[in-house]
C-alpha cells in the first residue's frame, strides 16, 4: 500500500515538471545543450591586472572546451575589483580574520550591432585568516584571491550560458 502511495506520488510530482515547462540547463535536450555551443560564439576581452588574467583564464576555460571561436558573435567585457577588511581585532589592534570582497560586473555586446544585451554583475565574499608570517600572508591572501575568481567565473559562466541558452 506504501509503495503503491509512493509510486503514484513519484508518477504526479513527475507528469507536474513536464508540464510547468522546466528544462535542465545541463544534459542532452536541455537550456544548456544549445547554451554550451553558444557559449562558443562569445569572446572574452582582456581583463586588467594580474587577478583579471587569472579570471579571464578560467573563463577562457569554462567556455571554449576545445579552441577558441573564430568568428565570435558576442563579446564579453568584465570589469573587476577587490576590497579587503580586516575582521576580529585583537587587544593590540592586530586582526586574525579579514574577509575579500571581489566584485565583478560584466556585459555582452552583439558584435552586428554593437548593442548591449545582457549584462550582470557577480561578487565572491571570502574569509581567510592573518598570518604573522610574511610569505604565509601572502600565500594565504593570493589563495583567497584564486577561490574568488573560481566563483565568480563559474557565476559568470552559468548566467551566460542561461541567457544564450534562453534564446535558442
Amino acid at each position: 500500500m506504501t509503495r503503491g502511495l509512493f509510486a503514484l506520488a513519484l508518477g504526479l510530482s513527475a507528469m507536474s515538471l513536464s508540464g510547468c515547462g522546466f528544462q535542465p540547463l545541463y544534459g542532452g535536450k536541455g537550456v544548456g545543450a544549445e547554451a554550451a555551443s553558444r557559449l562558443m560564439e562569445v569572446d572574452i576581452a582582456s581583463i586588467p591586472n594580474r587577478e583579471g588574467q587569472k579570471l579571464r583564464n578560467l573563463l577562457i576555460d569554462n567556455f571554449y572546451p576545445s579552441e577558441r571561436p573564430s568568428n565570435p558573435r558576442y563579446l564579453l567585457n568584465v570589469g573587476l575589483s577587490a576590497s579587503e577588511q580586516k575582521l576580529a581585532l585583537q587587544k593590540d589592534a592586530t586582526a586574525v580574520r579579514a574577509q575579500l570582497l571581489v566584485n565583478a560586473p560584466y556585459w555582452l555586446t552583439d558584435t552586428r550591432t554593437g548593442q548591449v544585451v545582457f549584462q550582470s554583475s557577480s561578487r565572491s565574499m571570502i574569509s581567510y585568516n592573518t598570518l604573522e608570517q610574511h610569505y604565509a600572508a601572502i600565500v594565504t591572501v593570493q589563495n583567497a584571491y584564486d577561490r574568488a575568481l573560481e566563483d565568480i567565473s563559474n557565476d559568470i559562466t552559468t548566467r551566460v550560458a542561461m541567457y544564450l541558452g534562453r534564446g535558442s
